[in-house]
């Protein structure tokens, strides 16, 4: 047999079936933590994933958003949002009674949001952080981050870039950072604003500290972390203004018109030039991924069409009908994919995944099938649409594939159920379960139970639990099921990214009776 291309890294992770959860970080509700879950609850969720029987934790994207709350609309592709230290683990305020007094204080008063306030959490943390940064001891932290420096070629430019963006009241860089383009203007900058960009260099210090801390730990307990890549870059981040030459700033991404949006859709981000970055051995890229390795074992690729072909409209534009697709000969499509995706399979041991959801060309998936790249199949998409439009049985699946009933983007599987738009979906996948009758009105209990379960059996490597549709049919989801949806898209608003854990991981997992009937509902065979 000859061997693929990702050989080395499915020897890494092994093809034994396993089970996986997938939840956002900040979405982590704990004794310990605050307004938004961090790296200090990783530990605690991978404690009850690994009496589940769950060996995958898939996370959303952890990059600093400034102040922004979209994982997916970062303002760097290399740092974490500080947001995520674990504020119990950082040593300076352990070390000072005071601090790690209004640290637990802090903490007790954000616990109570039942949705995440992003700005007033950020305030608290960045104010004792702050306090933090002046007990740090000042000739140690030089040599540390010397070292940290030379591993992350990123830091400076994205520390200034922070520094900046802060000092301008958050202002575009498109109108202060013009200014800065020369060494000479950038190394002038970092001397008058030196101690604040020394202060973000020790956060994401702090913050890689920590990741690398709870991968190990994971790994201890038998379990994998899985990161989550963004196909692309804001426009207003250190990324774009530090390499404009990498980016078709001319240019947004997005999708052309379809039955779901007849406008089509305008992302907003600018599209790679490709050219520029193969001219340069596409270094951004594979520094990128070296630095998630740090991190994971495993990720998503997100957008993996896109990598062979992407929807480009001109910037200024307010739709996405007005596009077109990059590389425009489709006979290109093939070799352009394949190509990228070789370069990332060659900078990293980490396994990818691809997010294959949509209308994908026949050439993107082939090639994934060649290089062993999983794709995705969610339950209600999975038909024999031009066929009989019936449900493909997940013992059918390939099993080169990551299985799963829902995804961040989506209605959670009770809320699909329930929406009166897909009543007729409901009722066939009611009958090919073995339901007799109108399929009821609510998924809740044991029906709730045998969805589960019948994901559960796909042939796929992977499948993958979103949180929710293991908590529903236990009883741990109170209200209505559109409560707890993570993001709608197309859609802005305190609504989206802002779900919270209704109870704490420490509650679920003393619950040992229902944690049961959730190890018993996702075994894997």
């Amino acid at each position: 047999m000859v061997p693929l291309p990702s050989s080395a890294h499915w020897a890494r992770i092994g093809t034994a079936p396993r089970a996986g959860l997938c939840v956002p970080l900040f979405s982590l509700r704990s004794r310990r933590g605050g307004g938004a879950g961090d790296l200090g609850d990783l530990p605690r969720l991978v404690d009850w994933c690994a009496d589940l029987g769950v060996s995958v934790v898939q996370l959303l994207p952890l990059n600093d958003l400034g102040l922004d709350s979209c994982p997916y609309s970062a303002q760097s592709a290399f740092a974490v949002d500080p947001l995520y230290v674990a504020l119990d683990l950082v040593p300076e305020i352990v070390g000072a009674p005071h601090l790690l007094e209004a640290a637990k204080s802090e903490a007790a008063r954000l616990a109570l949001t039942p949705r995440i306030d992003y700005a007033e959490t950020r305030r608290s943390k960045l104010a004792l952080l702050q306090e933090a940064f002046r007990q740090v001891d000042r000739a140690a932290l030089d040599r540390r981050l010397e070292e940290f420096r030379a591993t992350n070629p990123w830091l400076a430019d994205y520390a200034l870039f922070r520094v900046m963006k802060e000092s301008h009241g958050w202002a575009s860089w498109e109108s202060w950072g013009l200014g800065l383009e020369s060494p000479d203007a950038r190394g002038r900058a970092r001397a008058d604003h030196a101690g604040h960009v020394r202060f973000h260099e020790w956060l994401q210090l702090v913050l890689d500290e920590q990741l690398r801390g709870a991968r190990a730990y994971a790994n201890q307990r038998g379990v994998f972390l899985k990161g989550d890549i963004p196909i692309l870059i804001g426009r207003d981040s250190a990324d774009v203004w530090s390499h404009r030459r990498f980016f078709h700033l001319d240019r947004t991404a997005g999708a052309p018109p379809d039955m779901y949006a007849e406008d089509g859709q305008n992302w907003g981000f600018p599209t790679y030039d490709w050219e520029a970055l193969a001219r340069e051995d596409h270094r951004w890229w594979r520094d990128r991924l070296a630095l998630a390795e740090r991190w994971f074992d495993l990720y998503r690729i997100d957008h993996i069409v896109g990598f062979f072909r992407i929807w480009s409209i001109v910037h200024g534009e307010r739709t996405g009908r007005n596009g077109w697709f990059d590389p425009p000969d489709e006979s290109a499509w093939g070799a352009h994919g394949r190509g990228i995706l070789e370069m990332m399979l060659d900078a990293t041991r980490m396994l990818p995944l691809g997010e294959d959801l949509g209308t994908i060309p026949h050439v993107c998936r082939d090639t994934m099938r060649a290089l062993g790249i999983c794709g995705m199949k969610v339950l209600r998409w999975e038909r024999r649409w031009e066929q009989d439009r019936g449900y493909i049985a997940p013992e059918d699946y390939p099993e080169l594939g990551l299985a799963t009933l829902s995804t961040h983007d989506s209605e959670t599987c009770a809320g699909w159920w329930e929406a009166p738009t897909t009543r007729a979906d409901v009722q066939l996948l009611y009958e090919t379960l073995g339901g007799r009758g109108d399929a009821p009105r609510t998924l809740e209990g044991d029906l709730h139970e045998q969805l589960v379960r019948h994901i559960s059996g796909a042939r796929s490597i992977f499948v993958v639990h979103l949180l929710h549709d293991l908590l529903a049919p236990v009883g741990w989801l109170p209200g209505s099921p559109a409560e707890h949806r993570i993001n709608v898209p197309g859609t802005v608003g305190p609504h989206n990214w802002s779900w919270r854990l209704p109870h704490t991981l420490e509650a679920l997992r003393d619950d040992t009776g229902r944690s049961a009937r959730i190890r018993d509902m996702i075994r894997r065979f």
